[in-house]
């Protein structure tokens, strides 16, 4: 026995004692965890429903920074050094805001409501009867059109119901991430000293010079994009919209915030216009209207892709077509809409580093054997 044990290289059993160890240690912290897993379901619920608005407040304010401190920069003309410029200035561009989605959401239902006949609803109403059990006919044949039965109201109720619950709480996030925003917006500052100060201690000079870069970095490529894709899909919308208006097409105003919150993806926002126009003018059947509507927007499409947008995207880095095409497939298979949205930001951040990359690496020299000289 003494002698096998001699024979034992001590440098491979320290190796499989820590293995064997490590094995227990993990399979211990596993079985905890299992025990554990309903507690850390309730824990994960309460962070996502913590980091939702919290996300939310952030993109809001990384959005609305720049008009907060162009309207601080105003009130400082003749406010230097008074603590409510900032907040007034929050609160005045949050109204203005608030404002324009109110405009916007009154311009649409004046639209509906305009292109809805009245009298036909009115008609309908003075034609039922008012006997109970012919009601009860009249909706049981009604419903039985689109294949729905009595006994399936309830689940439909209830899809109704889950449908209403998951907007109540859609609403509620994106409710708070704005009151998140608001106070990120008016202590931005004394956060942003604040976590300076904690990675200054956590981290070491380069490493934060290193983040700091990457942020510098994902700002460029983020805010120049996102933000001129904003303006531009505002113009684009208030455009048709008002186009479309003056040509008394059906619905211009829908048409127009279809097309302008497309046009925040490449080549989604003159796709979705055409196909709204198409779609309208069929169900009222108007060629005429159709046609005249198809080549006005296309019109303003290619003055606000080769004129407006590049203007607006000049502090952007330059990203080349067959990059916004490759980076749009990318998002969307990996993201969906949500991934298509930042797929070009991504991509031209991708695209910067690696040209950094590239930059730092010396030019490879030419290894080829020199051929000896003949003698």
């Amino acid at each position: 026995m003494n002698n096998l044990i001699k024979k034992l290289d001590r440098k491979y059993v320290k190796v499989a004692a820590y293995a064997g160890f490590a094995t227990l240690i993990t399979f211990f912290l596993g079985y905890l965890i299992w025990k554990s897993l309903p507690g850390f379901t309730s824990l994960f619920q309460l962070i996502k429903a913590v980091m939702g608005p919290l996300t939310i407040g952030g993109v809001i304010t990384y959005l609305l920074y720049p008009l907060v401190r162009k309207v601080q920069g105003w009130f400082e003309k003749s406010a230097q050094g008074k603590k409510w410029t900032r907040p007034v200035s929050v609160a005045l561009v949050f109204i203005f805001i608030i404002a324009l989605i109110i405009l916007f959401l009154a311009a649409i239902s004046i639209t509906i409501v305009k292109q809805i006949n009245f009298d036909s609803i009115m008609a309908v109403f003075q034609n039922t009867t008012t006997d109970f059990e012919a009601l009860l006919k009249q909706a049981t044949e009604f419903l039985a059109k689109y294949n729905i039965k009595l006994p399936n109201i309830g689940s439909s109720v209830l899809n109704v119901t889950n449908f209403i619950s998951s907007f109540a709480s859609a609403a509620s996030t994106v409710f708070f991430g704005a009151i998140f925003s608001i106070y990120f917006l008016i202590d931005g500052d004394r956060i942003t000293a604040y976590w300076g100060r904690v990675i200054e201690r956590l981290f070491r000079p380069h490493t934060r010079a290193v983040w700091s870069d990457l942020l510098k970095d994902l700002d460029t490529c983020f805010s120049g994009y996102i933000r001129g894709q904003s303006l531009d899909a505002i113009l684009v919308g208030v455009t048709v919209s008002l186009a479309f208006s003056i040509m008394h097409m059906p619905y211009a105003v829908i048409i127009g915030l279809i097309a302008g919150i497309g046009n925040l993806i490449p080549y989604v926002g003159p796709t979705l216009g055409y196909i709204s126009v198409i779609f309208v003018n069929i169900l009222n059947w108007n060629p005429l209207m159709m046609v005249m509507g198809l080549v006005v927007l296309q019109v303003i499409m290619m003055v606000d892709g080769n004129i407006i947008n590049p203007k607006l995207l000049a502090n952007s880095i330059s990203v080349h077509p067959l990059l916004v095409i490759a980076s749009l497939l990318a998002g969307g298979a990996i993201g969906g809409l949500l991934g298509m949205l930042l797929a070009v930001p991504v991509g031209a951040f991708i695209k910067l580093q690696f040209e950094k990359w590239i930059n730092r690496l010396k030019p490879m020299e030419d290894k080829a054997p020199k051929t000896e000289e003949a003698e």
